[in-house]
């Protein structure tokens, strides 16, 4: 086991855990950041120079459309229904499991590292795709369980060419803006991150009220995804 690499997987495991738990939106993007930017250096041997710059530039790009998307939120995210010390335990025996299966049965040509780290995110990602009405959360899922594919690849396949990399610049920061368009939305047409039951805005029965009247806002009566 290299020492370096287990130390950035293990921060990268970390930084997933804050994302996937932590109700606070500026706190879950931060740690979704630090996934982002930790996922661009495990791997043995390291990615060029270039191909790193690229990976922290789309990382940054990505944080950045979805920080504009949630300026001005006052409300809380949904969180992790289980809390942090769950997710930590389930992220790390998936790490097991990932390290102990590195290749899947064939020879793998990268650090069994990325592998665990790749496990350990992906069953932190899979809860909120799932299960979660909350946009914002289901957002940080997809990123999340994009990264943990690469890993599970870097893993298996070993360190990605420079255009491969460029490829993976171009999911990251498309992703991200795809987060920030659905969140903004969501708020517009809610106020808030959480979808109702039946996917549409539930509109006020007006048939009772007389010609030229108007009807009360459009409410979304869901429960929060707690």
């Amino acid at each position: 086991m290299n020492p370096l690499l287990a130390g950035l997987a293990a921060i990268v495991v970390v930084g997933a855990v804050v994302a996937m738990s932590a109700r606070e939106a500026r706190a879950s993007l931060l740690g979704l950041l630090v996934v982002l930017l930790g996922a661009a250096v495990v791997a043995d041997p390291l990615p060029t120079p270039l191909a790193i710059a690229a990976r922290i530039a789309a990382a940054l790009l990505a944080a950045q459309l979805i920080a504009i998307a949630i300026r001005d939120l006052d409300g809380p995210t949904a969180g992790s229904r289980l809390g942090w010390p769950v997710e930590a335990l389930a992220a790390a025996a998936a790490a097991v499991i990932g390290y102990g299966t590195h290749g899947l049965g064939a020879p793998a040509l990268g650090p069994a590292e990325a592998s665990a780290a790749g496990f350990a995110i992906g069953v932190l990602a899979a809860a909120p795709i799932v299960t979660s009405r909350d946009v914002y959360r289901f957002g940080i899922g997809a990123v999340l369980l994009l990264v943990a594919g690469l890993l599970v690849r870097v893993g298996i396949g070993g360190t990605p060419a420079d255009l491969e990399q460029l490829v993976t610049c171009g999911l990251v920061a498309g992703l991200g803006g795809a987060v920030a368009v659905i969140v903004r939305g969501a708020r517009e047409a809610t106020g808030g991150l959480v979808v109702v039951e039946d996917g549409v805005i539930r509109r006020p029965d007006t048939r009772h009220l007389g010609r030229g009247a108007h009807p009360p806002a459009p409410t979304a009566d869901a429960s929060i995804d707690r």
